[in-house]
């Protein structure tokens, strides 16, 4: 099937499942893709270099990636080279053939499709907003702003050591999160259960940058006064798991505006997970791999990652 005819059907629900034991097909990891890609949010260039897929191809990959505007119409096109830079299962970290970047001036609704031997894999989806028309004579040039499923994913990573085991947060923030005018802010993060606080991060940590989205990390821990805060213990995952409705509340430092609210249901002593983590999802462009990079470390492996979705 052609790239154009792929693109036609961008999104038309596949209802067809996997055959039984068959091995799943390629999909590239939603945290690479939301990392990975460069954007530049004042002159709506993307920049594409090394993302991370599962299920790769054994015998090698033949895969490009395509920005397409909201016609369907292809704006760009770059090749994967066919040989993987790192491996590890049936995970792998796949190279484009660069220099691979395009800017991207019409405000709009884009989608960012990888393709696998001619099939879809994953798309992101991204919205390009102009948000100056360069009639500053001190400076006049047009600026964009690139938003999307920053704002809406964030996911769970389990720290484990001696003590137990302790769930750490990450997420994406950027400039849209700060108050107007402001160059940085900070964030707090409160656990609550069925309403009730049963756990918060240290007032010192959560950072908010100017620009283009960020990941963050923060770790939360018990309820503490601010004078507590050195001696705070960490929120050990049974505080997360007890059956019950949880809400996840971003709030900013300088104002108390609540930024992001993730909310996740604990049945039977374990985090349900979205719809779209499951193998086997429709439509599997949307399939969103429950697994993240290992950070800190020299070697290349994955973590399992329980993703969350904010309101």
């Amino acid at each position: 099937m052609s790239v154009v005819r792929c693109l036609v059907a961008l999104f038309v629900v596949c209802v067809a499942l996997p055959a039984a034991h068959a091995r799943p097909k390629p999909a590239f990891l939603l945290d690479s893709m939301l990392d990975q890609i460069y954007f530049d949010d004042e002159s709506g260039l993307i920049r594409f270099s090394d993302m991370n897929l599962a299920f790769a191809p054994e015998d090698g990959l033949n895969a490009s990636v395509v920005v397409v505007n909201a016609e369907n119409t292809v704006v760009q096109r770059f090749e994967f080279f066919p040989d993987y830079r790192l491996h590890d299962g049936v995970f792998a970290t796949a190279m484009v053939r660069g220099p691979a970047e395009v800017t991207l001036t019409e405000p709009g609704v884009y989608n960012i499709v990888c393709l696998v031997d001619g099939e879809m894999a994953t798309r992101l989806p991204v919205v390009l907003e102009q948000v100056s028309e360069g009639d500053d004579p001190f400076d006049p040039v047009k600026k964009y702003e690139f938003f999307g499923l920053w704002r809406t994913y964030g996911y769970l990573t389990i720290d484990e050591n001696d003590a137990g085991k302790f769930p750490k947060l990450s997420f994406w923030a950027g400039g849209r999160d700060l108050a107007e005018g402001e160059q940085s802010d900070r964030f707090r993060v409160v656990l609550k259960r069925d309403g009730e606080v049963v756990a918060h991060s240290r007032h010192t940590q959560g950072h908010i940058a100017k620009g283009h989205y960020k990941r963050v990390e923060i770790t939360i821990h018990k309820p503490h006064e601010e004078r507590d805060v050195t001696n705070a213990p960490r929120s050990p995952l049974s505080d997360w798991t007890q059956d019950g409705e949880y809400e996840l509340l971003v709030t900013r430092n300088s104002d108390g505006r609540l930024i992001r609210r993730f909310r996740f249901t604990a049945k039977d002593g374990e985090i349900e997970e979205l719809p779209n983590t499951k193998l086997g999802y429709e439509p599997r462009i949307d399939y969103i791999v429950p697994r993240v990079p290992v950070r800190g470390v020299t070697t290349f492996r994955l973590e399992s990652a329980i993703w969350i979705r904010s309101d």
